[in-house]
């Protein structure tokens, strides 16, 4: 059986975590969070959980460690690769979800023939519904990536890039995506105030919408481009706030570009201040 070791049992960590445990995977798990207050929930969870990496070495030989996953924010990455100077861990597949972060980075602060999988779950990994992009060095056997798409299939559906200069995209777009739609919710549930709808009113219509209509993108035989043609009545409501939406110079497409290609610039950014 392969074992497992997690650093990180925050928001993303536990989500990744909680995953694993509803699908019962034939791994044995390890959380390291330094944290006490978040320890005491992954230890409610079932898991088993230290300080960090010299309390495990005191009851576990850390060089057995198949597959360590990396669930910290970039900016706590440095100190997180820290505790392992004094280990041997050539032999474990690293998987690092922090963003912005390269190859290049942990090879020069970990080993330079590190074996890693980058990974960028979302946070919809928490219901079971996330969506993760991975690419991988190519020092991988097949078996070793195949243990780690176990793994994250487990709380996503998974997408593998064969490019790791895809991976910032990915981090835009899907990893941050979120974010955006749940302030999509949260302006249209506004604008709906804004009109004279109850606040109760507003949230339910604009989160309903957006979840009723992701189900039916996801259902239908039909892109998204013919949903939206179906519901667009020519004279219509729908036609008048899509002449808006659509519009080549300050309608959604030019705003979101310019969203994702930020994000993208800031997924750098991360990289070059590591």
């Amino acid at each position: 059986m392969k074992n497992v070791l997690l650093f990180g049992y925050g928001k993303m960590g536990s989500s990744i975590a909680r995953g694993w445990i509803l699908k019962e995977l034939n791994f044995n798990f390890f959380i390291i969070e330094k944290e006490a207050s978040l320890r005491k929930i992954a230890t409610k969870d079932g898991f088993k959980t230290y300080e960090n990496i010299e309390n495990i070495n005191e009851t576990q030989n850390s060089e057995f460690f198949d597959i360590i996953f990396l669930a910290v924010k970039p900016q706590q990455m440095e100190e997180t690769v820290r505790s392992f100077y004094n280990f041997n861990l050539n032999k474990s597949v690293f998987v690092s979800i922090a963003a912005g972060l390269s190859f290049s980075w942990f090879r020069k602060k970990i080993n330079k023939e590190i074996k890693i999988i980058r990974a960028m779950p979302n946070l919809p990994a928490s219901v079971g519904f996330g969506v993760t992009g991975y690419c991988k060095s190519k020092n991988l056997t097949k078996d070793e990536e195949k243990n780690v798409y176990t793994l994250l299939s487990a709380f996503s559906k998974v997408i593998y890039l064969k490019n790791e200069s895809l991976i910032d995209n990915v981090t835009a777009i899907s990893g941050s995506g979120p974010g955006y739609i749940f302030y999509l919710i949260e302006t249209l549930s506004q604008i709906g105030v804004d009109q004279g709808l109850s606040v109760k009113d507003a949230k339910t219509l604009a989160r309903e919408t957006l979840i009723g209509s992701a189900r039916l993108v996801e259902t239908s035989n039909d892109d998204p481009k013919t949903l939206k043609e179906n519901v667009t009545s020519p004279g219509g409501t729908t036609e008048a706030g899509l002449l808006i939406l659509e519009s080549k110079i300050n309608g959604l497409y030019p705003l979101l570009k310019l969203t994702i290609n930020n994000a993208i610039k800031r997924a750098k950014e991360l990289n070059s201040h590591g």
